[in-house]
C-alpha cells in the first residue's frame, strides 16, 4: 500500500477528564501535553505529529447541555469541583448512593436522626483535622471538597445503572412499541 499524499488527522475527542491528553502522551511516548486530575486542563486544540503522515489532535472536553443533576455532573468529572460554591448537595447525592459514614469510618453525629450531608462533612472535617483559620471550627467546606475529590479520583466508587436497567435478571426494559 502506498502512503497517503496528505497527513492523516486523528482527533481525540470526548468528555472532560476522560483521558484524551494522557492517551496522546502515551502514543507519543513523552509528555507532549499537560495533564491534570481536574477537568478543563486542555483549553485549546493541539496538534502533534506521530509520524510525518499521521498527526494526533487533542482537544478540550466536549460538554453538551445536560439533563443530569449538577451533583452528578460534578461526580462524573464534567463540572470542576473547584468551581462549586455549594458542595453539600453533591455530597448528599453521593451519600444517598453510598454508605459514606462506614466507608469513611466516621463517628455518628450526636443527633439520632441519621446522617445529613452536613453531618458527614462535619465528621470528615473532625477526623481529618480540617479547621477554619479564624474560629478554629470544623472546616466543612474543605471536608466536602475533599470527599468529592475522593469520588472524582475513584477512591470512593459510585456506580450507576444505565437508564432503563431493571434488577430482574439484568434485563433492560423496553419501551412500549406499537405492534
Amino acid at each position: 500500500p502506498s502512503l497517503p499524499l496528505f497527513p492523516c488527522s486523528c482527533p481525540l475527542s470526548g468528555l472532560p477528564n476522560a483521558g484524551k491528553s494522557s492517551v496522546l502522551n502515551a502514543l507519543l511516548g513523552r509528555g507532549a501535553v499537560s495533564v491534570s486530575r481536574a477537568p478543563g486542563r486542555t483549553r485549546y486544540f493541539q496538534t502533534h505529529f506521530l509520524t510525518p503522515h499521521v498527526r494526533l489532535c487533542d482537544c478540550p472536553g466536549l460538554v453538551f447541555p445536560s439533563r443530569a443533576p449538577p451533583a452528578l455532573q460534578v461526580l462524573a468529572g464534567v463540572y470542576p469541583i473547584s468551581q462549586l460554591q455549594e458542595p453539600y448537595s453533591a455530597v448528599g447525592y453521593l451519600a444517598a448512593r453510598l454508605p459514606l459514614p462506614s466507608l469513611l469510618q466516621l463517628r455518628p453525629p450526636s443527633a439520632a436522626d441519621g446522617w445529613t450531608a452536613w453531618d458527614i462533612c462535619e465528621a470528615w472535617a473532625e477526623k481529618r483535622g480540617y479547621k477554619t483559620a479564624r474560629t478554629a471550627r470544623n472546616d466543612v467546606y474543605r471536608a466536602a471538597n475533599g470527599i468529592l475529590r475522593l469520588a472524582a479520583e475513584g477512591r470512593l466508587r459510585l456506580c450507576l445503572r444505565p437508564p432503563g436497567f431493571t434488577a430482574h435478571q439484568g434485563e433492560t426494559s423496553t419501551p412500549n412499541l406499537p405492534p
